[in-house]
C-alpha cells in the first residue's frame, strides 16, 4: 500500500459532505497528518491508496481517541466545555 494523500479540508456545515475512508489501512496515518499540521479536516476523496481495514477492541479505541484529536485541534470540540458540564 501508497502513503494516504489526504487532502485539507475547511469545515462544512454538515459531516455527509466530507469523505473519508475510515476504514483504510491508511487512515491513522491520514489523521495523524491532519492533526500535526492542524487542519480543520481533511478528506480522502483524491487518494488511491484505499485498502480495507478491520478494528477491534485497543487499535479502535486509539482510533477512537485520534478523531477527537482532530476534532479539537479543529476547534469542532471544546473538551474543557464537556468537562466543566
Amino acid at each position: 500500500m501508497g502513503r494516504g494523500t489526504p487532502i485539507r479540508f475547511t469545515a462544512v456545515e454538515s459531516c455527509d459532505k466530507v469523505r473519508r475512508n475510515v476504514f483504510c489501512r491508511g487512515y491513522s496515518d491520514c489523521l495523524n497528518q491532519a492533526i500535526q499540521k492542524k487542519w480543520p479536516g481533511f478528506s480522502c476523496e483524491k487518494c488511491s491508496s484505499y485498502e480495507q481495514e478491520y478494528l477491534e477492541g485497543d487499535r479502535l479505541e486509539d482510533d477512537y481517541a485520534r478523531c477527537m484529536a482532530l476534532a479539537y485541534v479543529s476547534g469542532a470540540v471544546d473538551l474543557r466545555a464537556r468537562a466543566e458540564a
